[in-house]
This record gives structure tokens, sequence and C-alpha cells, in this order.
């Protein structure tokens, strides 16, 4: 009977693990999406700032040939 009770309080621990493991998962996703969020903000700013840089760097090089 000790070994059932024991079995039972583990059962619930665990259930209590997974549970709070799930809820852990849910807040690093929400807090990932809002980080990609803010830097593809961020970030196609900055690639259209590069692109142009590039092009400036390039233009005269080509012109040459």
């Amino acid at each position: 009977m000790a070994v059932f009770i024991h079995l039972l309080c583990l059962e619930k621990v665990c259930k209590k693990i997974c549970s709070k493991e799930y809820c852990l998962v849910e807040q690093s996703l929400c807090k990932l999406e809002t980080e990609e969020t803010k830097v593809a903000k961020m970030g196609s700013i900055s690639i259209v700032m590069e692109t142009a840089d590039i092009l400036k760097i390039k233009s005269p090089v080509s012109k040459a040939y």
C-alpha cells in the first residue's frame, strides 16, 4: 500500500513538472517571437542601408572595367 501511495505522489510531481516545463516553453516562445519581430524591424532597415553601401562601393569599380 505504501508503494502505491508513493507512486501516486510521484505521478503528481511528474505532472506538475511537465506543466511547469510547458509554461516555461510557452514563455520562451513568446520572448523569441517578440525578439524576432524587433530584429525583423531593425534588420530590414539595416539590410537596405547595407545594400546601398555595397552598391556605392561596387559602382566605381564596375565603371573602371
